[in-house]
């Protein structure tokens, strides 16, 4: 498949995954399994949603491997990572601040990915050396401020707050804002909504399909290691020097 149809298949794939999980946000009786704690949770429409996905991908890509946040896998030569439902503990609550995310990587890193938000069907996409997209209008943002006049995106967990490094940057930037979807929160970066996205050892699902937006409408979108952890962070091109300045890389 050329790169066309990689971007075709992205696109579709959040659509399905979009699609499946509206249809059952706010409905009542949803089930709800804690993972890792109360804050990282599953619902059976992640679970439906994602295997939506991973049935068009078979169908549409069957050389292709298949990575879901949820457990669902298969090999193959490159990889499509997929979060039918980034924002989960948003979707349970009925915050509609929630999307579906998907992302083909090969060996140099991302190739497409898309992001979709159902609560206003905004579709963001990109293609590795072509651009992004919002919808199928092209997608640039400007350099931004510093970090001094940023906001700055993240989400902390309970051993994140007293993280020196978060706190750090929290204390350098203008304000911080944790809404609960990062591949939301890096589309947002992507189309200049927001300033800077940080984390710290981010799942490749929850970073490769905002990262190429980022990457694409003209930010940087790094991963650099530092203080025993893989740092990621994207943004305007402003703020580059002053986040690595403020992380602890070597």
């Amino acid at each position: 498949m050329g790169i066309d149809e990689d971007l075709g298949a992205a696109r579709e794939a959040v659509r399905i995954a979009g699609e499946v999980a509206a249809a059952r946000f706010r409905s009542a009786g949803l089930a709800v399994t804690v993972k890792s704690g109360p804050g990282d949770v599953v619902t059976e429409a992640d679970r439906q949603a994602e295997a939506a996905v991973l049935d068009h991908l078979r169908l549409r890509c069957p050389d292709d491997g298949v990575v879901g946040e949820e457990g669902g896998q298969r090999p193959g030569g490159r990889t499509w990572l997929v979060d039918a439902i980034d924002g989960t503990l948003n979707f349970v609550s009925g915050d509609p601040f929630w999307c579906s995310a998907v992302a083909l990587v090969d060996d140099a890193g991302a190739v497409v990915s898309a992001v979709l938000h159902p609560a206003t069907g905004e579709l963001f996409s990109a293609a590795r050396g072509r651009g992004c997209w919002l919808g199928d209008a092209p997608l640039t943002r400007g350099p931004g401020p510093t970090l001094a006049n940023a906001t700055l995106s993240t989400y902390l967990g309970p051993d994140d707050v007293g993280d020196p490094v978060v706190v750090g940057l929290a204390r350098a930037a203008a304000a911080l804002r944790i809404r609960g979807s990062g591949s939301l929160e890096l589309a947002w970066v992507a189309a200049g909504r927001a300033d800077l996205w940080v984390k710290s050892d981010a799942h490749p699902w929850d970073w490769h399909p905002g990262a190429l937006l980022v990457a694409e409408a003209g930010g940087v979108a790094e991963t650099v290691a530092g203080s025993g952890a893989a740092w990621s962070f994207a943004g305007g091109r402003a703020l580059r020097d002053d986040v690595l300045a403020a992380l602890p890389c070597p």
